[in-house]
This record gives C-alpha cells, structure tokens and sequence, in this order.
C-alpha cells in the first residue's frame, strides 16, 4: 500500500486497491473531489494485537466515510495516537473492476 506524504495530489486507484495519507497529530481538514468511482475512507487506531491500524477510533470519532463520483467532501478528522502511534488514513477503490481517481488536499489546523 502506498504512503502520500503530500498535502494535495491527485491519485488514481485500480481495481481494488488502497493507499495511505500521511497525516499530523491533531485537527485535520480533508478537502476530496472524487473524479470517477466509489471510495471508502478508513480512519483506523493502531493496536499492539497483530500490529496494524484495524481498531475503530474512540471518542465519537467515525471510522468509514464513503465517498461518490462526483461529489466533493470536506472531512474533518482527529489524529491522534493509540500505543504510541498516529492514526492511519487509508482511502479504499470499492469496485474491482473498475478505477477510482480523486483530488485531494489536507489542511492541519496546526497549519505545519
């Protein structure tokens, strides 16, 4: 799975396929246009039990967003930390056999 660390790109994901935005500790503001197909965007807590990011967020945060063509979303997300690791943002293509390509940029309210 691949990691952006860029604030903003355009990505396109074929078949079933996924990747991760790199974010910041703390309020972050994710601006989507999905351009074409169905995504899923995951906000995952880290847990030492097999190592991975599968726990749902606590706090009332939402863990699953689906996102449509055409629309455009604004997302606001905690990151915070579970066992001493950030959370994880990874964007999901929903249709095998089908790609999904989507805009993105992330704003910190940090503003770092």
């Amino acid at each position: 799975m691949k990691i952006y660390q860029s604030k903003y790109g355009e990505i396109t994901l074929k078949g079933q396929h996924s990747c991760i935005l790199e974010m910041k500790e703390g309020i972050n503001h994710i601006f989507i246009k999905v351009i074409s197909g169905k995504l899923r965007l995951n906000h995952g807590c880290f847990t030492p039990d097999g190592g991975t990011w599968l726990s749902a967020p606590t706090g009332g945060r939402k863990a699953h967003y689906i996102l449509e063509e055409p629309n455009e979303y604004k997302i606001v997300i905690d990151i915070q930390k579970s066992f001493g690791r950030l959370d994880r943002i990874d964007i999901v293509n929903v249709r095998f056999f089908h790609s999904a390509i989507f805009q993105y940029e992330i704003v910190s309210e940090r503003g770092v």
